[in-house]
């Protein structure tokens, strides 16, 4: 059985996949989110089912699982907070590393005003958070980590990595979106200059370029002859779109630039259109593993899918698109709940401690 190897990289937008000339290589196929932000679209990725999606966690049986039952050794990294153990996404990993640790809480203030809603918002609305990566695993050590993972275990392997150096603010230092441009992108989008709308979008290619070397290397590096290799993505990023910038999971916006992300494969015939749900489905298919009745995603190798479901849930409150690739149908503020075996699985707010929560705000996530 062939080596096989998944990678997502954040908030990468299907039209700028040009910026990714490795990559390019590659078959190009559209593929449409199971949801608008990282972790409930990782985990209805992970587990190839909306109710990854609804839940913001990943349900057993996972991709994990199934390739461990087909004889695979199973690698999983990540550099997300997303990607927490505590959510379920080390399920079925027999080597699991989610590098994050508790941000950078900053001042004194902040840190007391981020225990208060009330607070915290009056805090924002006069000293606007901003994303920063410093405290994130840079994508070159996390291919460093996953190539060492690689090789030391034997074959056939799957591994499953997440890299963050494309999420905004799209690098470190000088490489990064500017404070001040970042800050105004995200709360007052109007006041951007056409030079500062070019820094965003020039900054958003130069990330995608970085992240497509790490790419190559990670292939050139592993000690597999002739890997099954396929990219993608946990959704977009918006770039003044309707007067929107970057991704904001609390407005729950299911727009195209959001939710169209690449699906490329080396060496993997697709049919379009497809959900990133029928990545795993697909993958298990072609290795020649059993595909858990349970799940959502399709084998699109011979057959396209019709139609396809995008759940974006935040804080208990849902959108929800669907669409048959003509026609696209959204619900705002929809009551979301899925059956299964008789049991009713309804969307909630996941309850954090607060060194997660503190991690998502220092990717500027605004609550």
């Amino acid at each position: 059985m062939r080596d096989v190897i998944f990678v997502t990289a954040d908030s990468v937008r299907y039209d700028f996949v040009d910026a990714m000339e490795f990559v390019s290589t590659f078959s190009q196929h559209q593929g449409v989110t199971g949801a608008h932000y990282t972790r409930p679209s990782l985990a209805s990725i992970l587990t190839a089912s909306y109710q990854g999606a609804i839940e913001s966690r990943a349900m057993s049986p996972t991709v994990a699982e199934a390739f461990s039952r087909t004889g695979y050794t199973t690698i999983g990294l990540s550099s997300s907070p997303h990607t927490d153990p505590r959510f379920g996404f080390d399920a079925g990993f027999d080597v699991y590393e989610n590098y994050c640790e508790a941000g950078n809480r900053g001042n004194p203030l902040r840190q007391f005003a981020s225990q208060f809603d009330l607070i915290r918002k009056v805090y924002h609305r006069f000293r606007p958070p901003h994303a920063k990566l410093s405290n994130r695993l840079p994508d070159d050590e996390l291919i460093d980590n996953a190539i060492s993972a690689f090789n030391d275990e034997s074959g056939p392997r799957f591994m499953w990595l997440h890299m963050m150096g494309t999420h905004r603010p799209y690098g470190l230092g000088d490489d990064a979106v500017p404070k001040e441009i970042d800050r105004k992108a995200l709360f007052a989008p109007e006041k951007l200059s056409e030079a500062d709308k070019k820094t965003i979008t020039q900054k958003y290619r130069q990330t995608l370029s970085r992240a497509d070397a790490e790419i190559e290397r990670l292939v050139d590096s592993v000690d597999s002859s002739d890997p099954l290799v396929v990219f993608s993505s946990d959704h977009g990023d918006e770039f003044g779109e309707d007067g929107h910038y970057f991704h904001q999971p609390q407005r729950r916006r299911v727009v195209d630039a959001l939710t169209t992300v690449p699906v490329a494969t080396n060496d993997l015939s697709l049919c379009d259109p497809l959900s990133v749900l029928d990545i795993a489905p697909s993958l298990l298919g072609e290795v020649g593993g059993e595909i858990p009745a349970e799940w959502h995603g399709k084998d699109v190798r011979e057959t396209p899918r019709d139609q396809t479901l995008t759940i974006a849930p935040w804080h208990g409150t849902t959108t929800v698109a669907w669409q048959d690739f003509e026609t696209k149908i959204v619900s705002r503020d929809a009551d979301v709940s899925m059956v299964r075996n008789g049991e009713t699985v309804d969307v909630e707010r996941d309850d954090v401690d607060e060194d997660l929560k503190q991690q998502m705000r220092d990717l500027g996530y605004v609550e």
